[in-house]
C-alpha cells in the first residue's frame, strides 16, 4: 500500500498541491488579519477571547481544505475514471479497491494535515500577536491549550473524513463539477455559525462526527462497488 502510495504521489506531481496549500494558508492568514483590523472595536469582536479566535480558525481551515479535499478527489479518481485512465490501471496485477484505497488514503491525509497544520500555524501566529498587542485581555492557560489541541484534532480528523462525501455525488456520472459543488455545499453545512461567531454547526459534536461516519463509509462502499457498478 505504501509503494501504491507513493507511485500516486509522484504520478501527480503532488510538491504542487502542497505549494497550493502553501498558498491557501497565506491566503487564510491574510483573510484572518483583515477580518482582526475591520471588526476591532466591535462588540462581536471575532478575536474577543482564545475560545471564539479558535473556532474562527478552525472553521476557515476546515471550509478551505474540505473544498481542496473535493478538488483531490475530482484530480485523482474522477478525472481518472472520465480519461479512462482509470480501466489502464484495473489491468495492474493489483486488487483494484487497494488503487482506489491508496489514493482516498492521501486525500484523508493530506486534508486532515493541513487542517490540523493552519489551526496549529495561525494559533500559533495569534499567540505571538497578542504578547505583543494584547488585544484579547485573557491568557492562556496550558491545560486550555491541551484542551484545545485535541478538541482541534478531532476535528481535523472528522473534516477529513466528511471531504470524502463529494465522491458519492461524483462518482454517479464521474463529474467534476459535482464533486467541486457537493464540497462546497457541504462547507456551507457545516461551517455555518449559531448565534454569531461563537457557537458553529461543528461545535454540536454528534454533527461533526455523523458526516465523518458517513464520509468513511461512503469510501467504503466505493471501494466494495469497484467489481461491479464502479467498473462498468
Amino acid at each position: 500500500m505504501l509503494k501504491l502510495i507513493q507511485l500516486e504521489l509522484r504520478k501527480h506531481r503532488f510538491a504542487g498541491y502542497i505549494g497550493g496549500a502553501a498558498i491557501a494558508n497565506i491566503v487564510i492568514l491574510l483573510f484572518l488579519i483583515m477580518i482582526g483590523l475591520v471588526d476591532y472595536g466591535a462588540e462581536d469582536y471575532s478575536f474577543l477571547n482564545y475560545p471564539v479566535s479558535f473556532i474562527l480558525i478552525d472553521t476557515i481551515a476546515r471550509a478551505t481544505f474540505i473544498i481542496f479535499g473535493g478538488a483531490l478527489i475530482s484530480k485523482l479518481i474522477i478525472s481518472e475514471y472520465r480519461n479512462k485512465t482509470m480501466n489502464v490501471m484495473f489491468t495492474y496485477p493489483i486488487k483494484r479497491h487497494k488503487i482506489i484505497a491508496a489514493k482516498l488514503i492521501i486525500i484523508f491525509l493530506f486534508t486532515f494535515f493541513n487542517i490540523l497544520f493552519t489551526d496549529l500555524l495561525m494559533g500559533t501566529i495569534l499567540l505571538t500577536t497578542n504578547h505583543f498587542y494584547s488585544f484579547i485581555p485573557d491568557a492562556l492557560t496550558v491545560n486550555e491549550a491541551l484542551t484545545l489541541l485535541v478538541k482541534y484534532t478531532i476535528s481535523s480528523l472528522s473534516a477529513a473524513a466528511m471531504a470524502l462525501i463529494p465522491l458519492l455525488f461524483g462518482m454517479r456520472k464521474h463529474s467534476a463539477t459535482a464533486t467541486l459543488v457537493s464540497s462546497i455545499f457541504l462547507v456551507f453545512v457545516v461551517c455555518s455559525g449559531i448565534n454569531g461567531p461563537s457557537v458553529s454547526i461543528n461545535s454540536i459534536i454528534v454533527i461533526p462526527l455523523t458526516l465523518g461516519a458517513i464520509g468513511l463509509w461512503i469510501a467504503s462502499m466505493s471501494m466494495i462497488g469497484l467489481e461491479t457498478k464502479d467498473v462498468n
